[in-house]
């Protein structure tokens, strides 16, 4: 299949992003917060205008940066199939530079056809172009067809987070 990527476009692409994005972070996040459903996980999400809106100034932010990769990703017949982006981080003292797979989204129709994979190395292949030294890709402790996608391509775990709930009081553990 042949991908084609267009740019994000910040006002019409709004929505679309902002969805996929709430899609990405409940695939993504601990296995407490997940005991609820993605609709009400949504609501929550969506629930704070400063929590959507720092989210995509974040993104407009990023794409001040010629080196990022936002993108509406399409197929042939013109169908959206996903979406990714990538941003980019330099030390200006080191000269250290990394790009970051922030958000790597396949439609549910469009899975298991190998298309993360074509879009990781898209991603790769432009974070080399860009002088990027690495590639980081990050994803949830219980996101298996994530964690299987990046022990596929070569990815190793670099970093550990932890956490410890000590108080909640909407989810019952």
């Amino acid at each position: 299949m042949d991908l084609h990527h267009k740019k994000i476009d910040f006002t019409n692409d709004r929505e679309y992003v902002l969805e996929r994005h709430c899609r990405i972070n409940y695939e993504c996040d601990c296995p407490w917060k997940r005991k609820m459903s993605y609709d009400e996980y949504r609501v929550e999400w969506f629930g704070p205008k400063s929590q959507t809106d720092g989210f995509f100034n974040a993104l407009i932010d990023s794409a001040l940066d010629r080196r990022t990769i936002a993108e509406i990703i399409y197929n042939e017949q013109n169908e959206v199939v996903g979406y990714l982006w990538v941003p980019f981080y330099e030390d200006n003292e080191s000269g250290f530079c990394f790009a970051d797979v922030h958000d790597i989204y396949i439609e549910e129709g469009f899975r298991a056809l190998g298309l993360a994979s074509k879009l990781m190395a898209y991603a790769e292949t432009k974070a080399k172009e860009s002088g990027a030294n690495v590639i980081r890709s990050g994803t949830g402790c219980e996101n298996k067809s994530s964690l299987g996608l990046h022990e596929k391509l070569g990815y190793y775990q670099y970093r550990y987070e932890f956490e410890k709930v000590l108080y909640l009081r909407f989810i019952a553990l």
